[in-house]
């Protein structure tokens, strides 16, 4: 029970934060995962595993719910279409995108890497390269986070020459 209380944290700050989902919306599905376990017969399954009914309450509280809860978030981070890639001044908003979206309902503006012929409004700014993707179970995930004069920033395909 002590690993998926420890996994339910790291998933939740690590890949919850990477998730474009209301942290109330996060807390519902945890509510559902924590308690589908509960809907297994006692008799059927707790029983026959030596646990008392309070005992097989809590390990589906805080053991089943919990590794099924993170396993769904990292499922959905790491099973993803493709990705869409956007330049983003940084200024305007700080450097949280996810608390960005949760008070203005959409993603930072920004420029699609496919539509930046023209930077030179953005040169001189602090940006940011922006990629996010529709996750598997639906909810859209950011991929990429990254300042755009970084080394580490690889071309990727049918990215503009200014990034070579």
């Amino acid at each position: 029970m002590v690993f998926g209380i420890f996994t339910l944290l790291l998933s939740f700050w690590w890949v919850g934060e990477k998730t474009l989902i209301s942290y109330t919306a996060l807390g519902r599905w945890f509510a559902l995962f924590a308690f589908a376990g509960n809907l297994l017969s006692y008799k059927g399954a707790g029983l026959r595993l030596g646990m008392e009914r309070l005992e097989w309450f809590l390990f589906n509280l805080l053991a089943v719910g919990p590794l099924l809860f993170s396993a769904a978030l990292w499922v959905n981070m790491l099973v993803h279409g493709p990705e869409q890639l956007q330049i983003v001044q940084v200024h305007h908003y700080g450097l949280n995108v996810k608390r960005y979206w949760i008070d203005h309902g959409v993603l930072p503006p920004g420029v699609p890497i496919e539509k930046a012929t023209d930077l030179a409004p953005l040169a001189g700014q602090k940006n940011n390269v922006l990629g996010t993707a529709k996750g598997c179970l639906g909810y859209v995930v950011i991929t990429r986070w990254e300042g755009a004069d970084s080394e580490k920033l690889e071309p990727v395909e049918g990215m503009h020459p200014f990034w070579h």
